[in-house]
């Protein structure tokens, strides 16, 4: 048996818990583009986690080229149970294991609450109770992964605008993705018209910033090093909306004239800025440009 962890802090909790099996982190940062399944895919993504966060490419490439190793002996070790939250984070990961290893004895804890929370009797129940990864989660799961990782994301909005009660928080979660896109409004995304209406308040250190930007609960599920690359993003546009102050932790954030007039819709973002960001498997630039319209819960073109 196989336990697939989404990160280091609860598979080193089920070890404690004594739950058999052995207890593997999933280490990745799928949000991150371009996620463009393909022959080449550990070195794009090995460049594109490196270019992110600012890691070494050569570690960076190591890690990700062991993991998909593990991922093709897992099928081996008979039964795999994955463990994942109702978070973007996690569901992006869920969809991409499962793409990978289903088709084999594969269960699931996924859980609306966050997992590192429970004691070791909890966690052991959690496992006591998992589910199996039926053939109808597994093909929504599929469906879901392409239209994530397409080209174009107007797949995504039939995936959005229905339930899908055999895979709980898929549909949210997927709007929530589908929000990180330029909005109708100003055309920002959603994590960034957070930071801004956050910095709109007064400027912070990252310390008291950070837990402001992903409110309990925590639906997006970003870890720091996500809302750091936010932040460098929105002070290196062309024309910045956010500034800072000060090095290190004593780092201060505050939000520009031109991030306020973005902020408040009297500028569109788009108009004194051009995108080249990876979303999934849509690369935005001012020639593919796509906007979420939160009133419709869609993506529309332009």
């Amino acid at each position: 048996m196989i336990h697939i962890h989404n990160g280091d802090v609860v598979a080193q909790l089920a070890k404690r818990a004594n739950i058999p099996g052995d207890h593997i982190a999933f280490r990745e940062s799928l949000i991150t583009g371009p996620v463009v399944p393909g022959d080449d895919w550990i070195e794009t993504r090995a460049q594109a986690l490196a270019d992110r966060y600012g890691d070494d490419l050569l570690r960076v490439r190591t890690a990700v080229l062991e993991q998909e190793q593990m991922l093709d002996h897992a099928r081996s070790r008979g039964e795999i149970v994955l463990w994942f939250e109702h978070d973007l984070f996690c569901l992006v990961h869920l969809l991409y294991v499962l793409e990978r290893v289903g088709g084999t004895r594969v269960t699931a804890v996924w859980c609306p609450t966050p997992i590192s929370q429970y004691d070791d009797r909890e966690l052991f129940l959690r496992f006591e109770s998992r589910r199996a990864v039926t053939p109808m989660m597994l093909t929504t799961a599929r469906n879901a992964w392409r239209a994530y990782t397409a080209p174009d994301p107007g797949g995504l909005n039939a995936l959005i605008a229905r339930e899908a009660p055999d895979f709980p928080f898929l549909r949210e979660g997927l709007a929530l993705h589908a929000s990180r896109f330029p909005s109708t409004q100003n055309g920002l995304g959603a994590i960034e018209q957070r930071i801004l209406s956050v910095l709109a308040t007064g400027s912070l250190d990252f310390l008291s910033l950070f837990p402001q930007v992903d409110t309990d609960p925590a639906t997006y599920g970003f870890g720091d090093s996500e809302v750091l690359a936010t932040l460098r993003a929105l002070e290196r546009k062309g024309v910045p909306l956010i500034m800072t102050s000060g090095t290190g932790q004593k780092t201060i954030y505050s939000i520009t004239p031109a991030g306020e007039k973005v902020l408040h819709g009297e500028i569109d973002d788009l108009a004194i800025n051009d995108p080249d960001a990876w979303l999934g498997g849509v690369h935005l630039t001012k020639e593919n440009v796509w906007r979420w319209d939160g009133a419709t819960l869609s993506q529309v073109p332009g």
